[in-house]
């Protein structure tokens, strides 16, 4: 399960990416893998060809987006999703998607792709 911390940090990262499509609900807007495909563009520009991401609204297509994702680009990287997860994904099951990004954000870090954010709880100003 992801804290509600790391969600926080989870959702700052991903608006800090310039995406083609305005997020609205997270579970939907990634159900298809056309935005998970532009942030892997984002961190590997020469990887991803996003004319190879259609937006899609079949689950066929959602999968084949995912699996294409899965083939030319994750593997690449040493990331993987369990079919589970990329059926809970396309889905737009409840915190799919936020448990996949957590993950490939995580496989980025490792990667050095990005610095982890540190959350700094609020604390109390001393004057």
């Amino acid at each position: 399960m992801i804290s509600d911390e790391d969600l926080l940090a989870l959702y700052e990262w991903i608006d800090s990416i310039p995406l083609s499509r305005e997020k609205k609900n997270i579970a939907r807007d990634f159900c298809d893998g056309v935005l998970t495909a532009e942030i892997m563009k984002h961190y590997y520009p020469k990887m991803v060809d996003v004319h190879n991401y259609p937006e899609a609204s079949s689950t066929q297509q959602k999968l084949t987006n995912w699996n294409t994702l899965c083939l030319k680009v994750f593997r690449k990287i040493g990331f993987s999703i369990t079919k589970a997860e990329l059926e809970n994904v396309v889905n737009s099951k409840p915190k799919a998607i936020e448990i996949v990004l957590w993950k490939l954000y995580n496989k980025l870090v490792s990667n050095g792709k990005i610095q982890k954010k540190e959350i700094k709880k609020e604390e109390e100003s001393e004057f």
